[in-house]
């Protein structure tokens, strides 16, 4: 049972984080993807199903938790982020909760509390209408049972564990498939941790784990029969292709990437935690030859973790904040170096608070990037500015009329429909792939995109891109512009 004390520092710890995400949700910069899985979300909610009658590069779970937020406009957006910033706080009570578990002290458990509630790449990415913060919580209730596992002595408790963990990382790879990694570490640790038992027994726990994937990813397994080769399109082929030609990124620019992150001040010091446990742990392998239930379980962590930082610097294009996605099992990774360090901190509250100030910090570049827009190339995707496009499209075209746009977002938020085979983005990469794989992808080419132009079947274009520039010549003949806000024109049909 927590002192009152301690409960009244978590309950300020979470009231300041409600306050910092409330901010991030109603004041950050729209994520260019958020336009799309909105799209997908109100395509669902209109009874479509991803792969098979719209393009959709990603797992299939999203868009049916979002789909309860598309009702119109910039609530849809709103809602949205609402659902991602709870479940985000979800994710920090477990966490608080599990730390607590493990190590029994308050102080501990409130220390990583207040690393995972106040770190920028949280703030800024689990306030957002993506698929981070779904796959984050998910894969953490994975880790959960899969360290109740480890801990238990009762096999049949043990196999319920296991099974769970299979259930939740299956619900995590179906919002993000690099979560897979997840789920393939989990096997490897079986056997890794358990190799007193016979290879029969990790076998069928092996099984276990992945019957659970199996049975929550059932809705995806039908998508994959109904149509395999679009689905494995979407997934994998799409985005490996769209990654290596369009965006071109170097191993060096990777490195960068991830030197980022790693070096990142709020980053640093938790790797730094992190390392300190794995060397302590290591140092008590060697003394006993073996770990404690405990010990197995921070392997665990760290396992998961540097799973996760692996595959995100592997695929294409590599982004800081994929990264973020290790960071809830490297702050239970942390306990052994705090349990460590704790004895030798007593007294010392003025260098925690120094340290803490510190970190507290370091939100400001993510506030000043993300809230007040500090980057020219981010004007495009400010609230203020995607709200004056959208009051345009709405003044100069009805509900029922279909749009043209280079970013589905305007026609999500504006209530105006979208036309096929430009529902959900991906167009703009059609000259990567051949005439049949952009038929069964839903998506259409350059040519017929020029027909749509001609043939004036959008009563609006929206581009805030250099795609559309290509077509100047039959726009101007077809179409006037009505508007330039920013880089965004707007033209209506003549």
């Amino acid at each position: 049972m927590l002192a009152k004390k301690h409960l009244l520092a978590f309950a300020l710890i979470l009231t300041f984080q409600i306050v910092l995400l409330l901010i991030f949700v109603f004041f950050r910069l729209i994520d260019f993807d958020e336009g799309i899985y909105l799209s997908a979300a109100q395509l669902v909610r209109g009874g479509e199903l991803p792969y098979l009658d719209f393009f959709y590069n990603q797992m299939p779970y999203l868009p049916y938790v979002y789909s309860i937020a598309t009702e119109s406009g910039f609530a849809s957006l709103f809602l949205g982020r609402l659902i991602s910033a709870a479940a985000s706080l979800l994710l920090g009570v477990l966490l608080f909760w599990f730390a607590h578990k493990m190590s029994g002290d308050a102080k501990l458990s409130l220390f990583v509390f207040f690393l995972y509630s106040f770190h920028g790449l949280i703030l800024t990415w689990h306030s957002t209408v993506k698929t981070s913060t779904f796959s984050d919580l998910w894969s953490f209730v994975s880790f959960i049972f899969f360290a109740s596992y480890v801990i238990s002595q009762k096999p049949k408790i043990k196999n319920l564990m296991l099974f769970l963990a299979g259930i939740f990382v299956g619900l995590a790879l179906n919002f993000r498939l690099t979560h897979l990694a997840i789920l393939i570490c989990q096997g490897v640790l079986i056997f890794f941790l358990f190799r007193s038992e016979s290879i029969k027994r990790r076998m069928c726990n092996l099984l276990l784990l992945f019957f659970g994937a199996i049975l929550s990813s059932c809705f995806a397994i039908y998508l994959f029969f109904k149509d395999p080769q679009t689905f494995l399109f979407d997934n994998l082929v799409f985005r490996q292709v769209w990654g290596l030609e369009m965006i071109r990124m170097s191993f060096v620019s990777r490195l960068f990437t991830l030197s980022k992150f790693l070096l990142y001040p709020q980053d640093l010091l938790i790797l730094i935690l992190a390392a300190l446990s794995l060397a302590y742990l290591l140092r008590q392998l060697r003394k006993n030859h073996s770990l404690t239930s405990e010990g197995k379980v921070m392997i665990t962590s760290t396992s998961l973790a540097f799973s996760i930082i692996v595959v995100s610097f592997l695929i294409s294009p590599t982004q800081f904040q994929y990264f973020q996605q290790a960071l809830p099992f490297l702050l239970i990774a942390c306990l052994p170096a705090l349990k460590q360090l704790t004895p030798k901190w007593q007294g010392r509250k003025m260098v925690i608070r120094v340290i803490g100030a510190l970190y507290l910090l370091f939100i400001l570049p993510f506030l000043l990037i993300f809230v007040f827009g500090i980057r020219g190339k981010d004007q495009q995707f400010q609230l203020k500015q995607v709200r004056e496009v959208v009051e345009v499209v709405q003044e100069n075209s009805e509900a029922p009329d279909r749009i043209l746009a280079s970013w589905p977002g305007y026609v999500v938020l504006s209530g105006r429909e979208p036309l096929p085979g430009l529902k959900t983005g991906g167009w703009e990469a059609a000259r990567l792939f051949s005439p049949r794989e952009l038929e069964d992808a839903k998506l259409i080419a350059r040519d017929e995109i020029e027909k749509i132009i001609a043939d004036k079947k959008a009563r609006l274009i929206v581009d805030g891109s250099s795609f559309l520039s290509e077509f100047g010549d039959i726009l101007d003949i077809n179409y006037q512009r009505i508007k330039t806000i920013g880089k965004v024109k707007i033209y209506k049909v003549k």
